[in-house]
């Protein structure tokens, strides 16, 4: 599962951590990161994006189609986002997209629900809606002739959470290495 680091320098050590997105091994010391934050972290290493939208006046502004009775895209019964309304909260927001799946609503996952029940819990969701949505997702399952991919936005928030987790990890391994070895001798 994991190799030790006993005898590995610091330089290789370090390497070894950050070399690779996927093998980071993402630690949380208590009160680095909120919970929220790690949610978002891993939701975001995923290719998984997290986005709140505040209801507002003009309503959440975005339309859908599938679901497990009607799916939207052949093979996938997820839930996807078909327009973006003017004026909207989505619109507003900028992030979500025409052909993002949604995955969940206010942590309810909705991946194998039909559409009536999609709607349902978009209608009942409160003024602040928390939305897990797999950006592009329409576009990379069509370009894939129906496999479904890891998609993801590449944006500078990532690279920050991609260091803040490298750093995180290599601290961890910092003050493991310091105490191994001052209370060995």
């Amino acid at each position: 599962m994991g190799s030790s680091i006993r005898k590995v320098k610091h330089k290789p050590a370090v390497h070894g951590v950050t070399s690779s997105v996927s093998d980071v091994l993402w630690v949380r010391l208590k009160g680095f990161l909120s919970s929220e934050a790690m949610e978002m972290a891993e939701a975001e290493a995923n290719g998984v994006e997290v986005i709140e939208l505040n209801r507002g006046e003009a309503g959440l502004g975005f339309n859908i189609r599938g679901g497990v009775d009607m799916p939207h895209v052949e093979g996938d019964p997820g839930i996807f986002i078909t327009k973006i309304r003017e004026g909207g909260a989505a619109a507003l927001d900028g992030r979500l997209q025409e052909g993002d799946k949604v995955l969940e609503i206010n942590g309810t996952c909705i991946e194998s629900v039909n559409h009536q029940e999609a709607v349902r819990l978009f209608l009942e969701s409160g003024d602040i809606v928390r939305l897990k949505v797999l950006p592009g997702a329409e576009r990379a399952i069509l370009e894939r002739d129906g496999s479904i991919i890891r998609t993801g936005k590449s944006s500078g928030q990532s690279q920050v959470l991609w260091w803040l987790g490298g750093a995180a990890a290599v601290t961890v391994i910092a003050v493991y290495t310091f105490y191994r070895f001052r209370y060995r001798h």
